[in-house]
């Protein structure tokens, strides 16, 4: 694509190009914050916000002394030297990060990290991480050591907007005969600025884990720095202004993430803290000041530091993750730390001398010359052929898992009956890799409804032409782990299943108070149970926490209401909560380790909540599994060569389904009962 007619003259150059060494001071000191922040906070700084600043900045400088050199701005060679600048040490970390991940990390965290490879590598890291943010379920996943490629990711879908909107300028420029771009182009940057910054302050509000990820809500953030370039010529301000606007805003910068929980909070409104002290900084150096802050930032170590600063960033997120993986440690001491920022910039100057520096200096007539693909196609084809492999090795373990699951081996809580109960010991399933995606299917399809949206969405299941009970399975993920229970027989028993699920949000009037979309939630399920004329609601009946000593009166108050409709309740108990994260206590200490284990008692106290709750709604009853999940003083992690659980206290797929005889037992004597 290109911009230029064949009548296109270039254009004559505005000024000598200025460098600017106080910007590369300024990414240093950025970059610096971000691995600090990760490093011995645990937090994150802001710093990536400065980067989408001055990218913006940077971007929009370059775009535009092309078009005035060339009268036109040509895709191809726009993007490919994008890709010139970017790709070789983005690869380079990716194949080294793809290398060590699959020697040092568990087989529980291949799938998580192979899918988050390949999305860096294809730089739709951030969207990656977007959904996952919002599933329940993922959310509280270990992060990758490739997680931090999100803003590059963002940063690269930036690059391809702004060569639409300065087209969209070049095309109004010689449609309309004028003869500077800048201002049709703050124009379109102004326009893109207010309703991004608007969208990312709602969907901060709505959504956060998602915004913070959302390109839609960053845009505004480069726009905010292209907007500064267009019109930072026009700010005039004293030397000591200038001065005192500079400091003030690198003390801005520096201190923004302690005061602000940043990743908890940003973008919206809150992430014009960061950006704006950026944009104090730019204008202080443009004006300059015997004291002002463009001295310090522009120092011949910073500068340098900040030609590293690309490479430092991609280098420090995974040694930091690979340092928790290998060290079985949530805390880095100040000693470590300093020698993983050393390693950082170690690597990032090898990775800059040999790896980057060869490429950019590569000198063809256009960026795209097949000299330049070919060099760029030699560093992207290893990672997405050595990411494709491990793909590959997963999907055979998945095969070799379905085989097995068939065999009667693997009984799950068949193996509390006689018929199972000397089965020999094998090796369990899930396999690791397999652990934590070994959902019911509601939460693949669509169906199962996620934490910020309050809507009560219903799905249906089974015999959908003509059943003979209509089920509703109705609350939180506790509830939503029987699906696959329920799904072994539904089919067989005429019923139909209608699914009103949603993260977090248990069948109750009281709802947690980190999750206060579920009060909107609950107060339109039961009118949609109703609408549904079902014959039996099937959810909790209480929890299983260690802390929990009653059922919630919000429970309560939730049967009552369906009571009033005569509507009954097959009311299950919940199951137990682990210490830890069963996929990874197995994965650490194996199977039969006490680390894996929780006492019965503690979970799963031999009187229930339920049972000693008075005045027990009359249509509800009470069915406890216990039985089937645990031994008589102990709940194991795997149960008759199931791996019981996908998290502390999700149950897996397959072990669900292993306890479907059990419910359908039950289930159908209480319909034949009820419904006549």
């Amino acid at each position: 694509m290109d911009t230029q007619s064949s009548q296109t003259k270039p254009l004559a150059p505005q000024g000598p190009k200025k460098f600017r060494p106080e910007i590369e001071g300024l990414r240093a000191v950025a970059a610096f914050l971000v691995a600090v922040y990760h490093i011995w906070l645990g937090r994150v700084s802001g710093g990536v916000d400065v980067f989408f600043v001055v990218s913006g900045f940077l971007i929009t400088a370059s775009l535009v002394s092309r078009y005035r050199r060339l009268g036109t701005v040509n895709f191809f060679d726009y993007l490919f030297g994008l890709f010139k600048r970017l790709f070789p040490a983005a690869f380079f970390v990716l194949a080294v990060v793809t290398v060590i991940s699959y020697v040092v990390l568990p087989t529980i965290r291949w799938d998580q990290t192979v899918q988050e490879l390949l999305a860096s590598a294809l730089y739709f890291q951030n969207w990656e991480l977007a959904f996952s943010a919002v599933d329940y379920l993922d959310s509280a996943n270990d992060k990758s050591p490739v997680q931090h490629f999100w803003a590059m990711s963002i940063q690269a879908q930036f690059y391809v907007i702004w060569f639409f909107l300065i087209t969209l300028a070049i095309f109004w420029v010689k449609r309309t005969q004028t003869t500077d771009i800048k201002p049709t182009l703050l124009k379109i940057f102004v326009a893109v600025f207010i309703p991004s910054l608007a969208y990312s302050i709602w969907m901060t509000q709505y959504n956060q884990p998602w915004a913070y990820f959302d390109t839609f809500a960053r845009v505004w953030e480069f726009s905010l720095g292209g907007i500064l370039f267009l019109t930072i010529t026009k700010i005039r301000l004293s030397p000591l202004v200038s001065t005192v606007v500079g400091w003030f805003g690198f003390l801005a910068l520096v201190s923004v993430g302690v005061v602000l929980d940043v990743g908890g909070v940003f973008p919206g409104y809150v992430a014009l803290w960061p950006t704006m002290a950026a944009v104090m900084i730019l204008v202080s150096g443009e004006n300059g000041g015997t004291y002002g802050v463009q001295r310090f930032l522009g120092s011949k170590p910073l500068a340098k530091l900040g030609g590293l600063s690309y490479g430092f960033y991609l280098w420090h997120w995974p040694l930091l993750m690979f340092y928790y993986a290998i060290f079985r440690v949530e805390r880095v001491s100040i000693v470590d730390g300093i020698l993983i920022i050393l390693l950082s910039l170690a690597l990032s100057y090898v990775t800059t001398s040999i790896v980057e520096r060869p490429i950019r200096k590569i000198k063809t007539k256009t960026n795209y010359h097949p000299k330049v693909i070919g060099a760029l196609l030699a560093f992207m084809l290893p990672v997405l052929a050595l990411n494709f492999a491990w793909q590959l090795k997963i999907e055979a373990e998945q095969q070799e898992q379905l085989a097995l699951a068939s065999s009667p081996d693997y009984p799950g809580a068949l193996v509390f009956t006689d018929a199972y109960k000397d089965t020999p010991e094998r090796p369990y399933i899930p396999f690791d890799s397999e652990i934590t995606k070994d959902r019911p299917i509601p939460f693949f399809d669509g169906c199962h409804v996620g934490v910020p949206e309050t809507d009560v969405v219903t799905c249906e299941y089974g015999d959908t032409e003509n059943p003979k009970y209509k089920v509703a399975l109705v609350g939180g993920s506790h509830s939503s782990h029987w699906h696959p229970a329920l799904d072994t027989f539904i089919e067989e028993e005429n019923i139909l299943l209608v699914n009103m699920t949603k993260s977090a949000c248990r069948l109750s009037t009281e709802s947690r108070s980190d999750y206060p979309e579920c009060n909107e939630w609950n107060k339109k399920i039961i009118d949609a149970i109703v609408e549904a004329e079902v014959d039996l609601v099937v959810t909790t009946a209480d929890i299983g926490q260690k802390n929990s000593k009653e059922v919630p009166v919000g429970y309560v108050e939730q049967f009552r209401a369906l009571e009033s409709q005569d509507i009954p309740v097959f009311a299950i108990r919940d199951t137990p909560f682990f210490d830890r994260k069963v996929p990874e206590c197995l994965a650490e200490f194996g199977r039969d380790a006490e680390e894996c284990s929780v006492e019965r008692e503690k979970t799963l106290p031999a009187v229930s909540d339920w049972e000693r709750l008075e005045n027990k709604p009359s249509n509800v009853y009470y069915y406890d599994y216990s039985d089937y999940i645990c031994e008589d003083d102990v709940c194991r992690p795997v149960v008759g060569n199931i791996v019981g659980f996908s998290d502390s206290n999700h149950m897996t797929k397959s072990f669900s389904e292993s306890l479907g005889s059990f419910v359908q037992e039950d289930m159908i004597e209480l319909l034949n009962q009820l419904v006549k």
